[in-house]
């Protein structure tokens, strides 16, 4: 095999670890999210305030009344239900089962990866030293 192939084939590997690396980041963050998430649904169980601050973004936050503690659960397509904190922390628990079992994954692959790169070291090294 020729030089270029091997840095070809290294060039398209790498490009695959880079995308590998940014959905990484984006479970990671959605990790992150999910973990806020259910720390705060615990607060809120455990509470026995009538007010509580609601964020509404970027840092902004209002005094909100506490009328019940019964939450409406987005379920994809804008559908919500009615779900108790225990319902909704059991349903923030499978999310996060999910992230973690997406990002093992894609460190299996770059972990697959890094193997077929050395793989290709290795062979470009032996056939450097046959010539």
């Amino acid at each position: 095999m020729a030089r270029e192939e091997y840095l070809l084939k290294l060039s398209i590997l790498e490009q695959e670890i880079g995308k590998l690396e940014q959905q990484m980041q984006m479970i990671e963050q959605q990790v992150l999210e999910m973990q806020t998430l259910n720390f705060g649904l615990q607060e809120l169980e455990q509470s026995k305030e009538k007010e509580m601050l609601a964020n509404l973004g970027k840092n902004i936050f209002i005094k909100t009344e506490i009328k019940d503690k019964e939450l409406l659960v987005d379920v994809g397509n804008k559908t919500f239900i009615k779900k108790n904190i225990k319902e909704t922390l059991n349903v923030v628990e499978e999310q996060l089962g999910k992230l973690m079992e997406a990002k093992n994954k894609i460190i299996m692959r770059m972990q697959e990866i890094q193997q077929q790169m050395q793989e290709i070291v290795a062979e470009a090294e032996k056939a450097v030293k046959e010539k």
